[in-house]
């Protein structure tokens, strides 16, 4: 029987090279095999055991693109593939049948189903995660082609673009002429920040660390109109200035620092939309919130890219912005455990970390 090596995370911090037979593929489900997988700051949040989804064992790896390799009888007309095809795949697989699926937030979906994440790899089809060879994929999940002149690099990035997506459109709202603060320069807010200029923002401003000078020249590559190092400068200042004293419109906060979120708080005016979607790995957020309710400032979670990585992948194929910059480091598929451990301490010239099998 074919088999496929994969990284099975076996406990905190312990992950080993394995090997699994190639599950059946029937009815609507697909066998991709892996071109590329991006390593998530939530794979550092499983690998170090923290978090509600921490679990063993499991293979990571929820950001990838890959190419068909075997088909289900009803998979051809239910995705519209031939073998050979391209696709990535959204890490959330709906159950189409709870409150949250039928209401279109399957994010929330209660049967919690995420490739590399809520799955373990002990029964079968096993291949749940994409740190391997090949992944399973199961009937029911968000399928999208890919071009053949689309980089790998920005094709992994789907459900990252596509977090932007719901993040700055539906959560914030944001259309022309919106003031629009991105706070940390990481993935996600890389990806805020394309989306914050396809949707017409206006200024668009970006904020960092003193480190993070690289993601900060990337970030106006991708139409940010400021950006500020803000340990160097002073955010509200600039951004009151920016805004001729009338302050931001919208603020997305991907830092996932605790101490961050009373000062997005303060770069807003009244009742402005602040949308929080960085993890602070369960650390407590300090609030001052009389703020909230003087300036009736609007706080709403962001948690992932439920029906956007359509739109995703059209600003993807649309080549405008550089989406494959995002990714700065790749390491071979055997090397997994060390590309973590490289990934939660990174220089400063690293935003994202793939592998390839």
């Amino acid at each position: 029987m074919p088999s496929s090596k994969s990284v099975v995370l076996t406990a905190p911090r312990q992950m080993s090279m394995q090997e699994f037979p190639i599950p059946e593929i029937k009815g609507e489900s697909l066998l991709l095999k892996v071109e590329m997988v991006a390593i998530c700051g939530s794979d550092v949040h499983l690998y170090e055991g923290v978090g509600f989804k921490a679990s063993f064992p499991k293979i990571l790896g929820h950001e990838f693109v890959g190419q068909v390799t075997a088909m289900g009888e009803k998979a051809a007309e239910a995705y519209e593939l031939k073998i050979g095809d391209r696709v990535t795949v959204e890490p959330y697989i709906p159950c189409r049948n709870c409150r949250f699926c039928l209401t279109g937030n399957y994010q929330n979906c209660v049967k919690v189903m995420t490739y590399g994440v809520s799955l373990t790899c002990d029964v079968p089809p096993y291949l749940w995660g994409a740190y391997g060879e090949y992944i399973y994929i199961a009937p029911g999940s968000l399928v999208y082609p890919v071009g053949k002149g689309v980089p790998a690099e920005a094709a992994a990035l789907s459900s990252v673009i596509g977090n932007g997506v719901r993040w700055v459109k539906r959560k914030g709202e944001v259309g022309p002429g919106d003031a629009v603060v991105i706070m940390g320069p990481g993935a996600q807010g890389l990806a805020s920040t394309i989306v914050a200029r396809e949707a017409g923002a206006e200024p668009l401003i970006v904020l960092g660390l003193g480190r993070d000078s690289l993601r900060l020249k990337l970030a106006e590559k991708f139409g940010a109109t400021e950006t500020v190092n803000v340990q160097a400068q002073d955010a509200k200042e600039i951004v009151g200035k920016k805004t001729a004293g009338q302050m931001a419109d919208v603020v997305i906060d991907c830092t996932g620092d605790p101490e961050a979120f009373n000062v997005g708080l303060q770069l807003l005016h009244p009742g402005g939309r602040y949308v929080m979607v960085g993890l602070t790995g369960g650390r407590v957020t300090p609030a001052i919130m009389d703020h909230v309710v003087r300036q009736e400032i609007q706080i709403r979670g962001g948690l992932g890219q439920a029906w956007c990585v359509d739109e995703a992948m059209k600003i993807i194929h649309s080549r405008r912005y550089p989406v494959e910059s995002i990714i700065t480091h790749r390491r071979p598929l055997a090397e997994a455990q060390e590309a973590l451990e490289f990934f939660i301490n990174p220089p400063a010239d690293c935003i994202r970390v793939a592998l390839v099998p």
